[in-house]
């Protein structure tokens, strides 16, 4: 690039959310640039939920054959209890009226990472250069200045009209720009594993997906096309030496299917679960989106759906201000919106069913199991319940580049 070149937008990070914006930007003739710190495509598998909304944001970008082709379509979710079994079933069946797919679509991450990447990589309006470390960002008048350094030890400088930060919950550019990232982390982490064990034949009333209340370790157990994906809670005295110990995660499996089978660990990795939203969305020509906006507990699937909603509405929006349709008000209404869903949608209802799987309390636990048995028996409520559930009432009532 030369020293007088100013892309129009730069985005620093090339995981779904990143990748998502950028194929949404040159679908509209603007010419983007993507900055990723590691040195190849993400390999990223722990998210693995599409939400009906999110598929249909996506038709535009021309990628939901594919990911339904290479998906698994999930028409009903469970919630259980790992003591007594089956509390309630939810059908997703119920939602044919409200949208063209009434189901979750199980998915890695990485896989739809995968297939933004090949459009990317051969489009004229897109380069993604991997292997660089933004370690500031800063405003100059009517550009931004970007410093990343390359794996040799060497910085470049490059600018953009407008910066997105897409660079996860760690986010530099977050940091560069001091923006407050408040909010809580939950005392359990959660160990998250791939594996072969065939729990349909254990348990053959599941479904593909499964939420397992305990007081002691609750569970997820999810089908994803090739294995089955069981996230377990782990306290936070648990040491770390042991917790991806191959007996000690096998022994878990067992133990939670009253099994001797024989039990393969493909992949596992563990992590601290946090409630955060940072303070600003936008800090001039830079905005945030995606992780580096915000995370939250995945139970119910919402991080990776509502990054995805992030990048659609700001392409939206940016796209209008970039054609001179309309002035900086609208980036201050993405924003401003976009931080209203995270604290008043996503942290609610993530942080519900967080605290209904793990709660320990007999009479609340029993109370919350008359509540939602309650819920999936009546159609009405159990249609409204999935409205919430699958995000189709969030972007019903905040929109989506409106």
């Amino acid at each position: 690039m030369s020293a007088a070149e100013v892309h129009d937008v730069l985005v620093v990070g090339a995981g779904p959310t990143g990748l998502t914006l950028a194929a949404a930007l040159v679908r509209q003739g603007f010419e983007v640039t993507l900055i990723e710190q590691e040195p190849a495509p993400t390999t990223e598998w722990r998210a693995s939920t599409f939400h009906p909304p999110t598929l249909e944001m996506l038709e535009e970008l021309g990628v939901v054959d594919e990911m339904i082709s290479r998906g698994l379509v999930a028409d009903r979710y469970q919630i259980r209890d790992r003591r007594d079994g089956l509390i309630a079933e939810f059908d997703l069946g119920l939602l044919a009226g409200d949208t063209k797919y009434p189901f979750r679509l199980q998915l890695e991450q990485y896989k739809y990472a995968e297939m933004l990447t090949a459009r990317m990589r051969d489009h004229p309006l897109c380069t993604i250069y991997y292997g660089e470390t933004v370690t500031s960002v800063a405003e100059t008048g009517e550009t931004v200045n970007v410093v990343a350094t390359r794996p040799d030890g060497s910085t470049i400088t490059r600018q953009a009209r407008y910066v997105i930060g897409a660079d996860g919950a760690r986010s530099r550019v977050r940091k560069s720009l001091g923006i407050e990232f408040p909010g809580l982390t939950y005392p359990m982490r959660f160990l998250i594993m791939s594996t072969t064990f065939p729990f349909e034949k254990r348990f053959p009333d599941i479904c593909s997906v499964n939420y397992i209340w305990d007081p002691v370790e609750p569970m997820m157990l999810l089908r994803i096309p090739d294995v089955w994906r069981v996230m377990f809670s782990i306290g936070p005295d648990a040491q770390d030496a042991n917790v991806l110990d191959q007996a000690t995660m096998r022994a878990r499996i067992r133990q939670a299917t009253s099994s001797d089978d024989d039990v393969e660990v493909i992949q596992a990795r563990y992590y601290n679960v946090h409630q955060r939203v940072a303070d600003r969305f936008r800090v001039g020509r830079v905005l945030l989106i995606g992780d580096a906006a915000h995370v939250n507990s995945p139970i119910g699937g919402l991080g990776l759906n509502s990054g995805i909603h992030d990048a659609m509405d700001l392409a939206i929006r940016l796209g209008t201000h970039l054609r001179g349709e309309e002035g900086y008000e609208v980036l201050d209404r993405y924003a401003e919106r976009r931080r209203r869903v995270a604290l008043e949608f996503i942290r609610r209802v993530t942080h519900r069913n967080t605290t209904m799987m793990t709660e320990q309390h007999d009479e609340a636990r029993l109370q919350n199991r008359r509540q939602l048995e309650a819920i999936a028996a009546d159609p009405n409520r159990a249609r409204e319940w999935l409205l919430e559930a699958s995000m189709i009432t969030a972007v019903r009532e905040t929109g989506i580049g409106t």
